[in-house]
């Protein structure tokens, strides 16, 4: 039998998220409601248990940030809800709330992606905030 109690990755192969980050997003209210309740959501038929979704992988890691991890339902972490892209929508826009210079410092931090052309492009779609600069 293997024991899993010391491993760096889960099943799938990912990290899990660090304690550190996992008890600070367990404090925040945010964290506690599928982000699909949101009346502009793709969809609305949220089914089971809260989940925490990364929304965003950078060099082939998962951004294990506060900003890039939303909760989402079952159904739409790894069932038929799921729409990455709305996923990815709703952590740039907790990127802007949570970082001083929002978008900005995800350009600095992550230079390789373009932040804001990703986040017009996704505003497009689900949004109704004004376009980042």
């Amino acid at each position: 039998m293997i024991s899993l109690t010391n491993c760096t990755t889960n099943m799938a192969g990912l990290t899990p998220i660090p304690p550190k980050v996992r008890a600070q997003i367990a404090k925040d209210t945010f964290m506690a409601f599928c982000i699909y309740e949101s009346p502009q959501a793709p969809n609305n038929d949220c089914d089971g248990r809260i989940e925490w979704e990364h929304a965003y992988l950078y060099a082939g890691k998962r951004i294990n940030e506060p900003w890039a991890i939303v909760p989402c339902c079952t159904s739409h972490n790894r069932g038929r809800g799921i729409v990455k892209e709305y996923n990815r929508y709703r952590a740039l826009l907790r990127a802007k709330e949570l970082m001083p210079d929002g978008l900005n410092d995800l350009m600095r931090r992550y230079p390789k992606f373009n932040w804001i052309q990703e986040f017009n492009y996704l505003h497009l779609k689900y949004g109704q905030e004004k376009r980042a600069t």
